[in-house]
Formats: C-alpha cells, structure tokens, sequence
C-alpha cells in the first residue's frame, strides 16, 4: 500500500469488504504492507484495523501488498511489501481462528498464452493441492479469497452475494 494510492477506488472495495466481514469474522490488516507513516490513514479510509495482539477469537486477514500474489512456481523468489507468496497465505490459514484470508492481486506475468485468467486459476489450484478452498472476485481490482475450511468459504461466498456481488464476478476454475 503506497501512500499515492490511498483513497483510490480500491479502498473503496477493501472497505465493502471490511462491511461483509464485520459480524461474521472482522478482516484485520497484516502490518506489514501497510507503511507505518499512513497506517491511520489507510484504517480511516477502508475501517480496516491493523493485526494486533490479541485477536479476536475469529477473524480475517487482509493482506495488501503493493502488486499481488506470486505465481506458484515462483514461490522461491523473496517476498516485500510488493509480493506475497502463496505458501504464506496458506500458512496464515493453517491458524484456527482465521476464517479467512483476503488478498489483493494484481500480478499478472506477461507470458504469451498465459492470461491472467489462466494465472488466477493456477493460485487456487495451488491451494486446492493444499487441501484448502479458494475463489476469486474478478474486477478491475481482484482479490483472492483463501479458506482452511470449505464451510467458511460457502458463508464468504453468501455473504458477497447477498449484498449485490454478482455471481459473474466470483472466479473459481473447473
């Protein structure tokens, strides 16, 4: 999250989300993509807390890093404040008192044949060989939707229907 982008129209989407998670499993911000300097500013904007101890007794993460989610055969290249890895993202899930974990990913290689289509479906197939659950909502600003348990994505998937997201904007691949 880069204090130039703040307020944007994403937030305006990462605030709808911190809305459909609020009663259920509050979304909490992982620190570490949101620079201390505007930490306020970006709670202020999208109502996001940031992670703090202690926790409620269940929650869900929000990770925001600058571009996006990893392919999972790059897996091996470092991790900032650009770039989440999936392994961590699972690792995150595998903490029985997250829910959820909710990733913004813009990170879209630039291979011929491979569409950013092709590329998301490739990140929840990743977590699939993880034994858990994932979707996407395809926009203009895509997030990745990760679960430990398939009960947990059926209530998220409910929820964003149930206050108008079309269903044509909830990506899971075949």
């Amino acid at each position: 999250m880069k204090r130039e982008f703040l307020g944007d129209s994403y937030d305006a989407v990462k605030r709808l989300w911190q809305e459909v998670f609020s009663a259920w499993a509050p979304l909490l911000a992982e620190p570490r993509f949101i620079p201390e300097e505007i930490r306020d500013d970006f709670t202020a904007v999208t109502r996001i807390p940031l992670i703090t101890d202690p926790c409620p007794q269940a929650y869900t993460i929000f990770n925001d890093p600058d571009t996006g989610i990893r392919l999972p055969d790059r897996e091996n290249q470092r991790e900032g404040v650009a770039h989440i890895n999936l392994a961590t993202i699972a690792n995150q899930l595998r903490n029985p008192a997250v829910c959820c974990v909710v990733t913004f990913d813009q990170s879209h290689h630039r291979e011929a044949g491979f569409t950013p289509a092709a590329q998301r479906d490739a990140k929840v197939l990743w977590l699939r060989s993880q034994r858990m659950h994932a979707f996407y909502y395809v926009s203009h600003a895509p997030f990745l939707f990760a679960f430990a348990e398939e009960a947990h994505m059926k209530e998220v998937r409910k929820r964003l229907l149930s206050v108008g997201i079309p269903e044509c904007r909830i990506g899971m691949p075949t």
